[in-house]
């Protein structure tokens, strides 16, 4: 599964003092590793990790200069990788902004991961109130439940809902990238690290996914695979979508013989083809020819309007560059 065109790399421990912060990254040296990986076919290079390896201590240091501001605090939070620090961050920021759903289920999901449940239940059961017809405060605690080896069961089931699939990976990132300006890092090297598909939650339906499939779970994870499949800001979400989707079919009585199921096998797998080789074209014929505010547009505009719609801008602008060169 392609986590998306950027991996973020992981974080380490703190260093506090600003004097031991090296030289933050730059357009050119990110333009550089990239044509090494791909002239090499590796994912990962040295040089690479080299360039996304954030500062923690410089991340610290942020987050304490601007301790009033949520957005900031929230973006920290995300970066963190120890729990008492990441926890103390999620509180601050939801004590200075107010509270809210979209940080306090990223909260949630941080202490399930962290397995902290004690922690994460009560914030899930508020985003399940406050944020009624998003199916992911109710998957978290699902997935919960099966951690614990407990029998599955939604607490407060809606009697009837459209279900939405809402990871807040966008409000997300877009903390992360405020915390990184605020940092000192350039707009493009900020939306380069901070620019991230991935969530807990999307690991939870991959969990959540795997047979066998408990019956108080089955309604829910239809309404997930359908909800992922449509107007999501990431394609990492449909193919997550997809591949629950196709777990589901598979394990159908009739899968075999039903010719709808093969239909739809078919059109998931032509739209799968279609992103794959979306992907592959902006890596050999688009990201290595766009200018740094280009690419800081691409961003922006995968955060706005979605990654897909941000890809073909991009490659429009691209095109319009290289036929007025």
């Amino acid at each position: 599964m392609r986590r998306s065109l950027f991996i973020l790399a992981a974080l380490s421990s703190f260093i506090l003092h600003p004097s031991s912060f090296g030289q933050l990254p730059t357009f050119e040296d990110f333009q550089r590793v990239d044509r090494i990986r791909r002239l090499t076919g590796q994912l990962q290079t040295a040089e690479l990790l080299a360039v996304t390896q954030i500062e923690p201590g410089l991340i610290k240091l942020t987050a304490e200069k601007h301790a009033d501001d949520a957005t900031i605090l929230w973006g920290a939070a995300e970066f963190v990788s120890d729990w008492p620090s990441k926890r103390q961050l999620f509180e601050q920021a939801l004590h200075v902004g107010g509270t809210n759903a979209a940080e306090a289920l990223r909260f949630a999901c941080a202490a399930a991961k962290a397995q902290k449940f004690e922690v994460a239940r009560p914030w899930l059961h508020y985003c399940q109130e406050k944020d009624a017809d998003n199916v992911v405060p109710r998957l978290a605690e699902l997935w919960i439940q099966r951690q614990q080896n407990l029998p599955l069961e939604l607490a407060k089931p809606p009697a009837k809902w459209t279900a939405q699939f809402r990871d807040y990976s966008v409000e997300a990132s877009q903390a992360r990238i405020k915390l990184l300006e605020a940092a000192g890092y350039s707009a493009y090297a900020a939306r380069r690290l901070g620019f991230n598909a991935d969530s807990v939650a999307l690991t939870m339906v991959h969990d959540l996914g795997q047979p066998p499939f408990e019956p108080v779970a089955l309604p829910i994870l239809k309404s997930t695979a359908r909800a992922m499949q449509e107007r999501q800001p990431f394609l990492l979400d449909e193919l997550v979508g997809q591949s629950l989707e196709r777990m589901l079919l598979s394990n159908r009585a009739d899968a075999e013989p039903n010719p709808e199921v093969r239909m739809r096998v078919i059109e998931m797998n032509e739209r799968r083809d279609a992103i794959k080789q979306l992907l592959a074209d902006m890596e050999r014929d688009t990201i290595d020819l766009a200018a740094e505010h280009q690419m800081v547009h691409y961003f922006d505009d995968a955060l706005t309007y979605g990654e897909e719609p941000a890809m073909n801008r991009l490659a429009e602008a691209v095109r319009g560059k290289a036929s007025n060169q």
